[in-house]
């Protein structure tokens, strides 16, 4: 059985990468071939789908989406050239055992990077079910709404953590506009909407 066989059987991967030891242990146990692979147009998993790439990098030419129940596993690097999103409230899973590049991201369900983790603008997590496990976080402004994600260092123009009700305010002064009611309010579909187009989230 591969070392992905044995991952796609948890329900949750936090005994494999709630710790930055475990992290390096779990990484050391992944060989990745030479290949590297290009998707062209995007890659969309279906519910219930499970992607796995044994590959040195893997380079999505679009938007990458988990639908609930969607799982990709690549071994080495993932680059996204558009936005990672999940659609739904149920469990995902992307894992990544090298580093991780994208635009924005929007994800309920779990995330495991074992390299570094870099997004050019808005990195949201939300509800907390799940959690998500690397050694560092790099975006414009990162989101963990009602979420405790474990993740060492998050560097971050912004760091907002809380229920979607406390960080409300704050975020409709970062966003673009029309994002954030007067209340605070938003909808993570219209947000799962408008990253689908490629349109930016912050200002």
């Amino acid at each position: 059985m591969t070392l992905f066989e044995k991952l796609l059987q948890e329900g949750s991967l936090h005994a494999q990468a709630g710790s930055a030891g475990k992290r390096a242990a779990l990484k050391a146990k992944l060989t990745p071939s030479a290949e590297v692979k290009q998707v062209a147009q995007g890659l969309t998993l279906s519910e219930g789908q499970d992607q796995t790439f044994d590959a040195k990098s893997v380079t999505v030419n679009g938007n990458l989406i988990l639908e609930d129940q969607g799982r990709l596993l690549v071994a080495g690097d993932l680059v996204v050239e558009g936005n990672i999103i999940h659609e739904g409230f149920d469990y995902s899973l992307l894992f990544v055992g090298g580093s991780l590049k994208a635009h924005n991201l929007l994800f309920h369900g779990e995330i495991v990077v074992l390299g570094d983790f870099s997004l050019q603008g808005v990195a949201w997590t939300y509800y907390n079910d799940y959690s998500t496990y690397a050694d560092t976080l790099s975006a414009r402004l990162v989101v963990s709404d009602d979420r405790e994600d474990a993740i060492d260092k998050v560097r971050a123009d912004h760091h907002l953590i809380g229920h979607s009700s406390e960080i409300g305010p704050q975020l409709s002064k970062l966003l673009a506009k029309g994002l954030v009611d007067e209340e605070g309010e938003w909808s993570y579909t219209t947000l799962a909407k408008k990253l689908k187009r490629k349109e930016a989230l912050l200002p």
